[in-house]
């Protein structure tokens, strides 16, 4: 799941992308419909010349992308540049700046969890006992190579090295994100 670097008083801290839609910044002046809960032509108008930046998840085919809009009289920068157009898509550890001072960095890195196994089209097997793992059994995804692992009481084949059998990620199930940005 995507999240969000956000500085606090104690350094950064990830704050979970988990619905479609993230303000940045003032977003009073945007008002929704009571019918359909869209923004409406009129709240748009305004937010425009108070200034906004939202971040949007749009999935596209399976694949949740996520694009910052931004409207031009709020100053928003990725990455040290103007969105062209007020309209980017993001990529793994861009900076977001918002009105000169706020500093975001934004993150596709998600964290190992055990989770049943989702199934798949063909066999998948484990990428340490290479026994085949079964839909529904408690196994985990490599967050950095993809590759599954079977984690249950007789086979805790994640943690049972100190790292993924096919890169460098930790397999302590508290370990924590392998990037942060610097202080």
């Amino acid at each position: 799941m995507a999240h969000l670097w956000v500085h606090g008083e104690v350094g950064w801290n990830a704050a979970k992308l988990d619905s479609p839609l993230f303000d940045l910044g003032p977003l009073r002046a945007l008002e929704s419909t009571e019918e359909s809960g869209e923004i409406g032509y009129g709240g748009l108008a305004r937010a425009a010349c108070a200034g906004f930046a939202r971040l949007v998840r749009v999935d596209a085919g399976g694949v949740g992308t996520w694009a910052l809009i931004a409207s031009p009289a709020f100053a928003v920068r990725l990455n040290g540049r103007a969105p062209a157009a007020g309209l980017c898509v993001l990529a793994d550890r861009d900076e977001i700046r918002v009105g000169g001072s706020a500093q975001y960095f934004f993150s596709t890195e998600s964290l190992a969890v055990v989770e049943p196994f989702p199934g798949a089209e063909r066999a998948v097997f484990c990428g340490r006992c290479r026994q085949r793992i079964e839909k529904g059994a408690p196994s985990v995804h490599c967050p950095s190579c993809g590759v599954w692992y079977d984690q249950t009481p007789d086979l805790p084949c994640w943690t049972y090295a100190q790292k993924c059998v096919f890169c460098d990620a930790p397999t302590a199930l508290d370990a924590g994100f392998m990037w942060t940005p610097e202080e």
